[in-house]
């Protein structure tokens, strides 16, 4: 999600969900704040929706911590590592800066797949598409955020 609309949209779905969650477990408490017993489950159960939309809105934004966004910034830190330690090699040796970025990027924890479309364009060791990152959890939140990109 978009940086600018999660922050917004946060704290509202944490209210509102919260709010659903508290009143569905009284109601299950018997302290009705519904007419029937059911509306209090259905609170309770849009309630964890909300909750569990917050979350999703976390997990794909860039204020969700490293994933994605943390690789482009990796990707772009290899980039800049090689070039200030290869000038030269730009021009005379061109796939000698592209090892040593995918280098780079596998002692950070990455591996090349080139299994992405974006990646299938532009197979270049600058392509963020281009890698995944070898932590299962990681894999699977970056590969479902760059199902959005």
């Amino acid at each position: 999600m978009n940086e600018g609309i999660a922050p917004f949209f946060s704290p509202l779905t944490l209210v509102i969900g919260g709010g659903l969650l508290a009143v569905g477990l009284l109601s299950l408490l018997d302290l009705h704040f519904f007419k029937t017993p059911l509306q209090g489950k259905v609170a309770l159960a849009i309630g964890l929706l909300f909750i569990l939309a917050t979350e999703g809105m976390f997990v794909t934004s860039g204020a969700s911590g490293r994933y994605f966004e943390g690789m482009k910034m990796d990707v772009t830190d290899c980039e800049y590592q090689v070039e200030r330690d290869f000038p030269m090699e730009r021009r005379e040796q061109p796939k000698l800066i592209e090892q040593k970025i995918k280098a780079c990027m596998d002692t950070l924890g990455y591996d090349w797949a080139a299994t992405h479309e974006h990646c299938q364009e532009a197979r270049l060791s600058t392509n963020v598409f281009c890698y995944l990152p070898r932590a299962a959890l990681q894999r699977s939140i970056v590969a479902f955020q760059m199902r959005f990109e």
